[in-house]
């Protein structure tokens, strides 16, 4: 039983990197996201899918038009880049804003001061004979029809068409980070020389080691996974957040003790650090990084689930490892050297 306790504890152990790595990973797609904004231009692909013709054949520019309303400029980062997040109510209501502004004959800067329509009779006839780009006219007055006369029900259709689409936004960023986390994952293995195969080896042979991984390894799983920075949040807070992930993942891993890194051809054959050597060698090596990056790419909270479940199957084992024989009714308990011996009574000689 001992030898299957050390195999679940080494298991244990490269899964707790595996979710270390994982950590790092994210952190640096978070704190990449933050500095390049890809968010913000999958929204505004998303919304000019929604405002423009996408048949090549021109069309008003709406897509710019509604960035450029009052009620979306506030969510602009730094006065200049490009919001990563509109909420539904404002689309629904600067769209309104502009359909009403067409209908006085507003455009630019003056759509704010033609207020919204609230007959909604007549915001239609203006979708109809004002509204330049034939496919947003489709959609809306499909929507405006559902509703049947019903103002509140048409903005809520518009709302939930909008929503439609940033589920689709959100499938475009998460394919895209997946990608990216993939290949952070291969980078970020190779850089600091995370073989699952050596790393399995070490905390093999290294019981010390194996017993303060299990230790650090319990106390993470108590803690929940911290969420990152959400795409409504105001980019200073989302800074933050990625600087703290990226800092306190980066600790956690110097902090395990592995023997990560590379070292040269002159450190000690035993050292996992040292480079192969010979083609094999370098083979095993490549293995070893290969499965730590196409473990790392399936992301934190997987390896934190399975993480949590093998932690369980340690903590009911440990104790019936630790428990002893123990004796039946049938077969009395043997004595120890402690013990004191009582001998038989003797029978009394009657002659």
């Amino acid at each position: 039983m001992l030898l299957g306790s050390t195999v679940l504890e080494v298991a244990i152990g490269l899964f707790f990197v595996y979710l270390l790595l994982s950590l790092l990973c994210s952190a640096i797609t978070e704190y990449v996201e933050a500095k390049v904004n890809n968010r913000a231009k999958y929204l505004r692909r998303g919304i000019e899918l929604l405002l423009n013709d996408t048949d090549g054949k021109g069309g008003a520019d709406l897509a710019k038009a509604l960035y450029d309303h009052g009620l979306v400029r506030p969510f602009y980062r730094d006065g200049n880049r490009l919001p990563s997040y509109i909420p539904s109510r404002t689309f629904s209501l600067a769209l309104w804003n502009l359909a009403t502004a067409a209908s006085h004959g507003a455009a630019g800067g003056a759509a704010a001061s033609a207020g919204v329509i609230n007959d909604l009779g007549k915001i239609r006839t203006v979708i109809a004979t004002s509204v330049p780009n034939r496919e947003l006219k489709t959609a809306l007055l499909t929507l405006i029809d559902e509703a049947n006369g019903d103002i509140e029900k048409a903005r809520k259709n518009i709302e939930d068409w909008y929503e439609a689409m940033m589920d689709r936004v959100a499938g475009w960023y998460k394919r895209s980070t997946s990608v990216l986390l993939l290949a952070l994952g291969f980078g970020v293995a190779a850089l600091i020389n995370a073989d699952t195969v050596s790393i399995a080896q070490t905390l093999a042979r290294d019981g010390v080691l194996r017993a303060s991984i299990m230790n650090a390894a319990e106390q993470r799983i108590a803690t929940p996974l911290q969420p990152a920075a959400a795409p409504s949040e105001d980019p200073e807070t989302r800074d933050r957040i990625a600087t703290e992930n990226l800092q306190q993942a980066r600790a956690s891993i110097d902090a395990l003790g592995l023997p990560l890194g590379w070292a040269g051809s002159t450190a000690p054959s035993n050292d996992p650090r040292r480079m192969p050597s010979d083609l094999p060698g370098w083979l095993l090596k490549l293995l070893g990084i290969c499965l730590t990056g196409l473990a790392v790419s399936q992301g934190a909270p997987f390896w934190f689930d399975i993480l949590n479940k093998f932690i369980v199957i340690r903590s009911t084992v440990k104790p019936s490892e630790k428990s002893q024989e123990q004796p039946s009714k049938d077969k009395p308990a043997p004595r120890t050297e402690a013990e004191p011996q009582h001998p038989e009574p003797e029978t009394p000689n009657k002659g």
